[in-house]
């Protein structure tokens, strides 16, 4: 037997080595490629999207020779690498067909007023002063919560919108919600 016929019983040769570890390559610099076009898809839908961290809870203000004084706060602070616009603060209650919506207006000396553009690591705070508006917790709990249900207040929810229609949802704190409760049961 001749060295021709030897390479030909022993199977593959070196050119098609060469061609099978050249279709291998070219397949992996396509699975390479279309991760990154992946990738850098999801990373420029991330820096587009509003980040925002916000709490809504009860306060005291309290300073030098200023009386001590309870609010409601809405506490906004842009955490997004772009500026954002906050062009409402509202409430949302109950599920489904049930669900009621409010707007909240702001007017205190101590708030921010809205339109408000946040950068990135800006806050603002929306305060309603019970100086101000003593009756704010009464009505809102009778008009707008109508109930001290506990199971129909966790769904109590503040929303802060955006201008690009983008929607930040927080749930109250605890003793505002226990607050509103008792506001509820209170004779008006």
């Amino acid at each position: 037997m001749g060295i021709g016929a030897r390479h030909r019983k022993a199977g593959v040769t070196l050119d098609q080595k060469i061609q099978l570890w050249n279709a291998i390559g070219t397949w992996v610099a396509g699975i390479a490629t279309f991760a990154a076009v992946i990738t850098s898809l999801y990373l420029a839908r991330q820096s587009s999207r509003v980040k925002m961290k916000a709490v809504v809870g009860l306060r005291l203000v309290i300073g030098r020779g200023a009386p001590r004084e309870e609010v409601l706060q809405f506490s906004v602070t842009n955490q997004g690498d772009r500026p954002v616009t906050i062009s409402n603060v509202g409430w949302v209650i109950g599920k489904g067909k049930n669900q009621r919506h409010a707007l909240q207006l702001f007017g205190s000396a101590y708030s921010a007023s809205i339109p408000k553009t946040l950068a990135h690591g800006e806050r603002a705070d929306f305060l309603i002063s019970f100086t101000e508006r003593p009756d704010w917790l009464d009505e809102f709990s009778k008009k707008f919560v109508m109930t001290n249900d506990p199971k129909v207040l966790r769904t109590l929810t503040a929303e802060i919108r955006t201008s690009v229609d983008q929607t930040v949802k927080v749930k109250p704190e605890a003793l505002l919600l226990q607050r509103i409760a008792e506001a509820y049961k209170s004779p008006a």
